[in-house]
């Protein structure tokens, strides 16, 4: 006779493939008057991130001069910024309305499977306007691994390495911005614009930071209050034209009186450079130009430019985090005595429940389970359920997870059950020793296919494995 416990409690060995657990935020700060204070002005973030996040910004058109909004110093409290003019304008500006992204480094997974992912390139590669010296070239950033489809793409420089002085009380020199273009699903270009503005010199390389979130879509997450914060992403036609053509409106893909909005400049078309401002703003269209020095020659005109949007229904601070958790029970013993002792060949049928309560998913495919069967038992190899759905059976959840989980055969190495005789090689094909198990399987390994997405507001996500195995 065996001891009930000792059949229960079989290991359980779980394997989840977590995105990386991270911080974000939106929100919107007046960068200051530089005629009255050309020094940078620290940025508090709203929550204190766990490491240094990416920052990006938009700019908006206060005053005539053309502007960028410079980012330096980042921490995990804040930032520091300064508006910064090209070396053929004056150098103080009028403070303006900042919208900001920050997000910490790595892959994260967005409630729906939507793929966040940000990082930094040292970059020395360069592009400029006509009648600027030097080469041009570009960087070439690649993802962890490959997107699902081709992402809106923002970047931001983050240092000063070249202007570690730089006051807005004069112009920026060298006045430089971040250039990319040819998005793809796997990477893009990227370089340090200098527009047509050759004042100063570049010595040193900078940090760009960028962020790449899935364009043409949306969807909500939870804040830290575990309030619903809607996004949505957007990769516009090339209809961006210059500060002098006016001002290009495009809808960002939802509506809320309260949006932050960025957006950058994603293609290189214009042989004088430029970078996007932001020049109005409704609660579901953000109108966007491409700004220019005057160094070379005085007009602000600009060909036509496509840009990446991004887009938040309100200002939050979120930490994206799946939640996992593993569940085993023995649901009834086939024996008739009712007692905490089982008889050899009873039959023992298992419930294995996996839930994520976080607010996002794992990565794709990364949920891993391997069932270590208590030595005393033999798995049940024949159908638990219908003829040829295999000796485990798949239960989804309400809601549901998103995950598919098939049986093709013993024989295949694409479906989602492996199994093995000694926890390591799970190329093993079970037979029937003619009781209907096979003694020789000590470990079963179910994969699941997809993302497991999270509910995170009324239950958690669920799916349930079930199977049969005899008492030796």
């Amino acid at each position: 006779m065996v001891a009930r416990s000792a059949l229960i409690g079989a290991a359980l060995l779980c394997a989840f493939s977590s995105a990386h657990a991270g911080r974000f935020e939106a929100g919107s700060f007046t960068a200051h008057d530089t005629s009255a204070n050309g020094n940078p002005v620290r940025v508090n973030f709203q929550q204190t991130f766990d490491t240094v996040p990416i920052v990006v910004a938009l700019i908006g058109n206060t005053g005539t001069d053309a502007a960028k909004i410079r980012i330096t110093n980042v921490t995990t409290t804040g930032f520091d910024e300064l508006i910064l003019e090209p070396d053929d304008f004056d150098g103080p500006h009028s403070a303006e309305t900042i919208h900001y992204l920050a997000v910490e480094p790595g892959r994260h997974v967005l409630p729906g499977g939507g793929i966040v992912e940000a990082g930094t390139e040292t970059v020395s590669a360069i592009q400029h306007g006509s009648g600027v010296g030097g080469a041009e070239s570009w960087a070439n950033p690649t993802y962890s691994a490959s997107l699902p489809a081709i992402p809106g793409v923002i970047a931001h420089i983050q240092t000063a390495n070249n202007e570690p002085l730089a006051s807005g009380s004069s112009p920026s020199q060298p006045f430089l911005t971040a250039t990319t273009r040819n998005l793809t699903a796997s990477g893009f270009d990227l370089a340090l614009e200098r527009s047509e503005a050759s004042a100063g010199s570049i010595v040193a390389s900078e940090t760009i930071g960028w962020i790449a979130f899935p364009a043409g879509s949306s969807g909500s997450f939870l804040d830290v209050s575990n309030a619903s914060v809607t996004w949505s992403g957007v990769n516009t036609a090339s209809n961006i034209r210059g500060w002098n053509n006016g001002c290009f409106s495009n809808p960002f893909g939802l509506t809320s009186a309260s949006a932050i909005v960025i957006a950058k400049k994603n293609s290189h078309f214009g042989g004088d450079g430029g970078w996007i401002r932001r020049c109005s703003l409704s609660s579901s269209a953000i109108g966007l130009t491409v700004d220019e020095d005057t160094s070379r020659d005085n007009e602000r005109g600009h060909i036509v430019e496509s840009t990446s949007i991004i887009a938040f229904s309100r200002a939050f601070h979120a930490l994206l985090s799946p939640s996992m958790s593993v569940t085993k029970t023995s649901v009834s013993f086939t024996d008739q005595l009712g007692s905490s002792f089982a008889l050899p060949q009873a039959q023992i049928e298992y419930l294995i429940s996996v839930q994520n309560a976080g607010n996002s998913p794992p990565n794709y495919d990364s949920i891993a389970l391997v069932e270590a069967l208590p030595s005393q038992v033999a798995l049940v190899v024949t159908d638990f359920g219908a003829p040829a759905s295999g000796p485990v059976q798949y239960l989804d959840g309400s809601p549901a997870t998103g995950l598919t989980c098939s049986f093709a055969g013993f024989a295949s190495t694409t479906d989602c059950y492996s199994f093995s005789t000694d926890g390591t090689d799970f190329t093993y094909q079970p037979t029937d020793s003619g009781d209907g198990t096979d003694p020789l399987v000590s470990h079963v390994r179910i994969v699941p296919s997809g993302f497991m997405q999270a509910d995170g507001v009324t239950s958690p996500t669920a799916f349930t494995l079930r199977f049969h195995a005899k008492i030796k």
